[in-house]
């Protein structure tokens, strides 16, 4: 592709302040034949203002007007577009100076490249990098099952190769790039889509962005599955379609218990999606693998039940009967340390979900002889008054191998919080529990208490799938 112009589509609506970083980002590109076409929905906050500021520095045009998704605004600004590569940027998101040079390049070496994209970073509220992402190379299966999602944000596409297949879906309200991934994926193979390992852009990682929102988990597996039907009924996919949309259906409900869990650890819906994906395929091996680290259900896939075993939380009649004593910075976490001894703070590994501090030898007040029969049933939690300080921490139980069940994540944004960590029916001196980095490496935690703590009552029975 020899001189070819970049098209930057940027969707925003009610977007201040962020807006104001993602237009510096475009300000400082070493690639300068481009354009940007903004599409704003209608915005009443100041952002059409910034938006005819930046024209005097940007070859920026607007589009205002009210649109009904966010497939509704991308669509309206697509026949506005004149470049032969195509970008997507949002107001919580910022590309590397470098970028638009590097894309070209890419181009430059595969003409017939579909796409050609690179890696994100994710920051916090300072914009510091807190984890970066590659995702894996495209593959048509996993994309419908949500095994794999593609990065809007990293990825640009050749306008010459795609022609009238680019373009959203406007009927349904969310997830248009579901369905626009899947059309590209069963048109084309998938060594024409590109990935390279070069970091392109910045994504903010927090609760202002609609991704990280639980509440709109539920919207996002209806329009996905939505889409999906689409695709079906229109004839995209005729080999195996019936198996295809089973499978399909399953995977998009485990993608929302899985992006649930990381928001929201004790969400009433994330064992509900279960459910619902077993209801499509008993047998996906995804099931049950997420439901075992849980740590609160069971999934048999021979009837396709998953089982409740665990409450959310302590019921009313729970005690303390004992306290973790033992807080030890693990084996080749790098950078992992204790700060301060009263209270406990330590800082985590430098590795984004690297172990970092074991919390161990719990000591049990009473359970020899006839005492014992108070922990007979039931169930036991740890109870961790604790706060983050700086960055992203979970905290999960450990079990065989290394392995964490019940894990929870904690952000510098929750402030002192009382945690409980699901334990099991049963705990004795050798239950450990382990703190890493949640994405954010380097993070700080305080920890005021650790305690151990036995419910006799369990919330337990069979999960309804979600309507």
């Amino acid at each position: 592709m020899q001189n070819p112009k970049v098209s930057v589509l940027l969707i925003v609506k009610n977007a201040l302040p962020l807006l104001v970083g993602a237009l510096n980002s475009l300000k400082l590109q070493t690639f300068k034949d481009f354009e940007i076409i903004a599409a704003d929905g209608g915005s009443s906050d100041g952002t059409l203002d910034v938006l005819h500021q930046a024209r005097d520095q940007l070859p920026l045009r607007i589009a205002s007007e009210s649109d009904h998704s966010l497939a509704d605004g991308a669509a309206k600004t697509i026949p506005h577009t004149a470049g032969d590569i195509i970008g997507t940027l949002c107001a919580d998101e910022r590309y590397y100076p470098k970028t638009l040079e590097q894309v070209v390049r890419w181009f430059a070496a595969e003409p017939g490249a579909v796409m050609c994209g690179g890696r994100v970073d994710f920051v916090d509220e300072c914009g510091k990098v807190i984890d970066s992402h590659l995702t894996a190379p495209f593959n048509l299966s996993a994309h419908l099952a949500c095994e794999v999602v593609p990065s809007d944000l990293t990825s640009f596409f050749n306008r010459r190769m795609l022609g009238e297949d680019f373009h959203y879906d406007t009927s349904v309200p969310t997830c248009p790039d579901y369905e626009f991934w899947a059309r590209l994926g069963l048109r084309f193979p998938a060594s024409a889509f590109k990935r390279y390992d070069v970091s392109v852009a910045q994504a903010y990682r927090t609760r202002d962005s609609m991704s990280f929102r639980a509440e709109s988990f539920a919207q996002f597996c209806h329009d996905k599955l939505t889409h999906l039907n689409n695709l079906l009924a229109k004839g995209y996919i005729r080999d195996n379609a019936e198996a295809v949309r089973r499978r399909s259906s399953a995977g998009i409900h485990m993608w929302a218990a899985e992006q649930l869990s990381y928001v929201e650890h004790n969400h009433p819906d994330i064992l509900a999606h279960c459910a619902a994906a077993a209801a499509y395929d008993r047998a996906y091996e995804r099931i049950g693998r997420f439901v075992a680290a849980t740590g609160k259900a069971r999934y048999d896939a021979a009837s396709g039940t998953v089982t409740r075993i665990i409450s959310d939380k302590p019921g009313p009649r729970v005690s303390t009967v004992g306290e973790f004593t033992r807080f030890t910075p693990t084996a080749n976490a790098d950078g992992a340390t204790i700060l301060e001894e009263k209270p406990l703070t330590v800082r985590t590994g430098q590795s984004a979900w690297g172990y970092s501090m074991e919390i161990s030898k719990s000591r049990l007040r009473a359970v020899k002889g006839a005492l014992r029969a108070r922990f007979r049933g039931g169930q036991f939690w740890g109870r961790l008054d604790l706060e983050v300080i700086e960055g992203c921490v979970g905290i999960g139980k450990i079990e065989q191998e290394q392995n964490l069940v019940a894990e929870q994540v904690f952000r510098q944004s929750d402030g002192r919080t009382v945690a409980f960590i699901a334990l099991g029916e049963k705990a004795s001196p050798a239950t450990r529990l382990m703190v890493r980095s949640g994405g954010h490496p380097s993070s700080v935690l305080r920890l005021y208490s650790a305690e151990l703590l036995h419910d006799p009552e369990r919330n337990i029975g069979v999960v309804a799938p979600i309507e």
